[in-house]
């Protein structure tokens, strides 16, 4: 018994340690030690009560100074309740007064007090506020306390420029002067918006907070926004504070000016920062250093051939990388970008949680007049810039790497052949904002036709057989001659490869030649990018000799006495193609089979290797019908043996593949290293 008495006296003590404890967790959870509930109560002009919360870990004491009002109790200890007496009022303006709260440490809260006459009136707290050119998403936004006995909206919106601006600045910068104060949704629609203030107490003023975001200054200038506050019933006469009638309330915002960005090296530098603070990157610059040491910079030398051209340029932003960064759904790439004017190669990749976010590049990104590299990686990038086509008159590489397109044809109606003769790269692989999704025909589609998985758009889909938009779309991609690296890998296309015939069909609506002629071929090893140099691939002009017979490597035919004239000329400079890890089936072609580049494409594993254990929209296995990666035998392609310098072997298309392939990898590391040796001192 003795035991168990001593047991519930310890489990009572530690109940009260633990209640002390919870009691002085609660005080220091009061900022400062004193709190109160509001910021701002209203009360109409008949008067009336209103409750406030105090939580205080102190004695306090408050103040009034007007003889209108009185609070009770005036002093306290700890937290209690306290309750606003307000007399009744004859004006129709508007009377405003704080009661101010003072804890024994100092500590210092206020409570504004407005009471509103018996005239309609909108009052505004702050009516002027002041903010930042630039921040982060989260601090881009303010929120003004808005009263009013009145149902009102936004009627319009005053833009201008502060300060002394050149006509030419004033000009120049016309597009930065308005629309740069957003609605919560970040949309440029605040001109008639409810600020939803309800009146549930008949003409009892009630108050809102209403919520507002901006964009980004990059003016040198301040920039201000006057935003007129209206009645939502136009018969409704409003009057100010001191009675008198008015026709609306102003809310002034001031935008801080950017800092001057010159067009010269300095300006350069200045810009990239910019744009690495606004992009929210986690690598930083080190400013204090010269720009030429920055890691992903690179400068033009005045040895390089276009600043022969442009000497302007010189000492100018060649190349820019940005990666680890934070841009939210609304945001763009930030408008400095505009000011790298001969910028060559730009790079911003690995936004945060881009799987799920639906981000938009901006069309600033489209001014860059000599950019001929492009990437935009991991970034949730889900339509291009409309004005994305001026890209086309310089643009040679475009790499839009795991992004959010939902179909290939978003892209392809501005990235095509017609808008970007010199673009040789197209790079648009994993476009999956899925990884887990392997089973397409159980899924359902969206209010916008686009298939979902867990409440999201699954990435880029389309139906190259029966989807007429896409099968357009990509047979767009395969008449595109000038491409030599087209990539397409892990996405969810699905349906049948273009028969020879249908490619047929399509090169000649396209106006390309359709079977490969001595065109396509030179002596000249310089140009290896865009031509078949020397004897390799020579079969393609013999004709109709020499016929070869694909076969998988249990020897099942695939394709029997394929001539070279019966051989498609599609993409005939491309050196690097990838279809793998999509959703599609029927038979590969003979112009991938047989393509003359087929080689360095690594086909087993980049063409023939569909989703492992993959379904399409019908429940189909995805996969081919005539070849799989562990089917794949290149007998055909460049045989079984060395041919010496042969180019024509009988049955084997491209035998002196095989000496570059095949019997280099024959030899021992040995010697490799003995014909180095002996290659180094020919050469010496």
């Amino acid at each position: 018994m003795k035991y168990i008495k001593k047991l519930t006296w310890l489990l009572v003590l530690g109940a009260g340690l633990m209640t002390a404890s919870c009691s002085d967790n609660d005080d220091v959870e009061i900022p400062g030690g004193l709190a109160i509930d509001k910021e701002q109560i209203e009360i109409g002009a008949e008067g009336g009560s209103e409750q406030l919360a105090i939580a205080a870990s102190q004695n306090w004491v408050s103040s009034v100074v007007e003889p209108w009002l009185m609070l009770t109790p005036a002093n306290g200890v700890g937290s209690t309740t306290a309750t606003v007496i307000v007399d009744s009022t004859l004006t129709n303006g508007r009377r405003t007064t704080d009661i101010a709260f003072i804890g024994d440490n100092g500590q210092r809260r206020t409570v504004s007090v407005v009471q509103f006459g018996y005239g309609k009136q909108i009052d505004i707290k702050d009516p002027v506020v002041e903010i930042d050119n630039s921040g982060s998403y989260d601090e881009r936004a303010f929120e003004s306390l808005i009263s009013a006995n009145v149902e009102c909206k936004i009627g319009s919106i005053e833009y201008s420029f502060e300060g002394d601006m050149t006509d030419a600045e004033k000009a120049e910068n016309e597009g930065e002067r308005e629309g740069w104060l957003l609605n919560a949704k970040n949309e440029d629609k605040l001109t008639g918006t409810n600020l939803g203030i309800v009146l549930d107490r008949k003409a009892r003023p009630r108050s809102v907070k209403f919520k507002f975001r901006w964009n980004m200054n990059i003016v040198p200038a301040v920039r201000v926004a006057k935003v007129h506050l209206v009645p939502v019933n136009a018969d409704d006469e409003l009057v100010d504070a001191d009675g008198n009638k008015t026709n609306d309330v102003i809310l002034t915002v001031r935008q801080a000016a950017a800092p001057k960005i010159e067009d010269t090296r300095a300006g350069d530098s200045l810009s990239v920062i910019m744009i690495n603070q606004k992009l929210n990157s986690m690598a930083t610059y080190d400013t204090s250093d010269n720009m030429r040491n920055w890691s992903s910079v690179t400068l033009w030398e005045a040895t390089d051939a276009f600043v022969k051209q442009h000497p302007e340029a010189v000492g100018r932003v060649r190349s820019v990388k940005f990666s680890m960064l934070n841009l939210k759904p609304g945001e763009t790439l930030p408008k400095e970008v505009k000011n790298l004017k001969y910028l060559e190669s730009f790079s911003v990749a690995s936004n945060d949680n881009n799987q799920i976010r639906e981000m938009q590049l901006g069309e600033d990104i489209c001014e860059l007049a000599y950019l001929k590299h492009l990437t935009v990686q991991a970034f949730g990038l889900v339509k291009l810039p409309a004005g994305f086509k001026k890209l086309g008159k310089s643009l040679e590489s475009l790499n839009l790497v795991s992004n959010n397109f939902n179909r290939l044809s978003d892209i392809t109606k501005v990235v095509n052949a017609q808008n970007f003769p010199h673009l040789t790269e197209l790079i648009l692989y994993a476009q999956r904002r899925s990884d887990v999704c392997i089973n397409m025909s159980g899924l359902n589609k969206n209010s916008d036709g686009n298939y979902i998985y867990n409440t999201y758009p699954i990435g880029m889909y389309g139906n190259i057989s029966s989807e007429y938009s896409e099968r357009q779309a990509f047979l767009s991609l395969l008449t595109w001659d000038n491409l030599r690296a087209l990539e397409l890998s892990y996405c969810f296309l699905e349906g049948e490869l273009p028969t020879d015939e249908e490619m047929d069909e399509a090169l000649e609506a396209a106006g390309k030649p359709t079977r490969y002629t001595a065109a396509d071929f030179s002596t000249n090893k310089a140009e290896w990018q865009d031509k078949l140099v020397g004897d390799t691939c020579k079969w393609l002009l013999s004709k109709w000799n020499n016929p070869v017979t694909c076969k998988q490597k249990d020897g099942t035919i695939v394709y029997e006495d394929v001539y070279p004239m019966s051989v498609p000329r599609v993409l005939p400079k491309c050196r690097s193609l990838a279809l793998n890890l999509n959703f599609f089936t029927g038979a590969v072609p003979k112009w991938i089979l047989f393509h003359p580049r087929m080689v360095l494409w690594s086909p087993a594993t980049m063409v023939f290797n569909q989703t492992e254990r993959g379904f399409n929209t019908e429940g189909k296995a995805a996969g081919f019908s005539n070849m799989a990666e562990d089917t794949y035998s290149a007998a055909y392609y460049y045989g079984s043996k060395d041919p010496g310098s042969k180019w024509e072997v009988k049955g084997v298309a491209y035998p002196l593949y095989y000496r570059a392939y095949v019997a280099a990898g024959d030899e021992s590391g040995e010697e490799a290293l003995a014909k180095y040796k002996r290659s180094r001192k020919v050469s010496r």
